[in-house]
Parts: structure tokens; C-alpha cells; sequence
């Protein structure tokens, strides 16, 4: 399955969501276990529909949070936000 492709729509979405006035500040007063959960689905969503329209071939499963650590959902936030451009140079 092309994972990559469903992350970079919700990444779309988190960045557009960010850049309207006052909801960047809500999202991130969001505990971050909840906002991770809330990727994670918009994820799996992204994925059902591509999957529908034949683009891809698995539907994207969201990670278990409640297994992860603190940490590791701290750091998966981040993830959420990272810009694929700027990390693969094609500015």
C-alpha cells in the first residue's frame, strides 16, 4: 500500500487547519495521545477513500495508541507535521 500518499493528504489537511486563524493553538492544546488518535483516523479515512477509487490497495490500520508510551506519542505528533518537502530537499 502507498501509506506515504494517505499521510501526505492528512499532513495537507494539518497544515491547512494550522494556517486558519486560532486553530493551530487548539490543536495543539489538544492532549497529545487524543490528537495523535485523531491523525491516525483522518489517516485510515484518507486511506478507505483512495482505496475506494482504486489508487491504492490496502486500507491504512491506525496505530494502537494506548500501547504507546508517552514519549513515542510525543514524537508522533511530530510526524504529523513534518513538511515532505523541506525533509526531501525539493524546495
Amino acid at each position: 500500500m502507498n501509506e506515504k500518499l494517505a499521510v501526505s493528504i492528512v499532513r495537507a489537511i494539518i497544515r491547512d487547519i494550522y494556517g486558519r486563524y486560532g486553530m493551530e493553538q487548539y490543536f495543539r492544546s489538544t492532549e497529545p495521545r487524543m490528537l495523535v488518535n485523531i491523525y491516525e483516523k483522518w489517516i485510515h479515512v484518507v486511506s478507505v477513500e483512495l482505496k475506494k477509487a482504486g489508487v491504492i490497495n490496502e486500507i491504512y490500520e491506525p496505530l494502537n495508541t494506548e500501547k504507546m508510551s508517552f514519549v513515542d506519542i510525543v514524537y508522533r505528533v511530530d510526524y504529523y507535521l513534518i513538511d515532505e518537502e523541506r525533509e526531501s530537499g525539493e524546495e
